[in-house]
């Protein structure tokens, strides 16, 4: 028997890349002092300002992250129309040792993304889960071959200034924090401006 050809049937796109430089200090010293100003999450605390993106200290970063928005537009949504993603709400996530960020999705959002301000790479993770939910007949797993068939969930490793992007509809948390720094990330929602649909066909949709 020739080896099988085993294929990937519809994958989750998790757009993972570096902003290809560090941060400035104005920019930290900006997304340090919003510790002051923060509201309870369950598991840690976020930024009060939930648009926080709209800050002219973060102007730069703002750039950076439409730029990228914009590569995985085309790179892998494709549209034929003339469209575009924007950022709608933006804001601040601190998860000190022993917290966590709860398992969630993003309704109202296209795509969403993450971007680490401070991130311990041997520690900090992302935790993404099948949305299938669960599997009706699971038989227990060699625990030396988990694989992205046989996984109900699966983790990526992330380090200061690591930018994700992926489906709002995925679903996502953050494990209790190990290591001694405080985890800072930069949570970001997007949303389609421009057509979409065909006018001759009755799905147009101008945004």
């Amino acid at each position: 028997m020739k080896e099988p050809i085993i294929q990937n049937l519809f994958p989750t796109p998790v757009y993972m890349t570096d902003i290809n430089r560090s941060f400035t200090k104005k920019e930290l010293d900006f997304v340090y002092n919003q510790k002051n100003f923060t509201v309870k999450n369950d598991g840690n605390i976020s930024s009060a300002d939930n648009y926080i993106l709209n800050r002219k200290e973060l102007k730069n970063i703002k750039k950076i992250i439409d730029s990228v928005c914009k590569d995985y537009l085309q790179r892998i949504i494709c549209p034929k129309e003339n469209l575009e993603l924007y950022v709608t709400q933006s804001w601040l996530n601190f998860t000190e040792q022993n917290q966590f960020h709860h398992k969630h999705e993003h309704p109202n959002s296209v795509i969403s993304g993450v971007l680490y301000f401070d991130a311990d790479e041997k520690n900090d993770l992302i935790k993404f889960f099948h949305p299938q939910k669960y599997f009706n007949i699971y038989p227990t797993i060699n625990d030396k071959k988990w694989n992205l068939y046989n996984s109900t969930s699966w983790w990526f490793s992330v380090k200061t200034v690591t930018l994700i992007l992926f489906p709002s509809s995925t679903t996502h948390q953050v494990d209790i924090k190990k290591g001694n720094n405080t985890r800072i990330s930069l949570a970001f929602n997007t949303f389609y401006k421009g057509t979409l649909g065909q006018n001759k066909d009755l799905t147009e949709l101008i945004l």
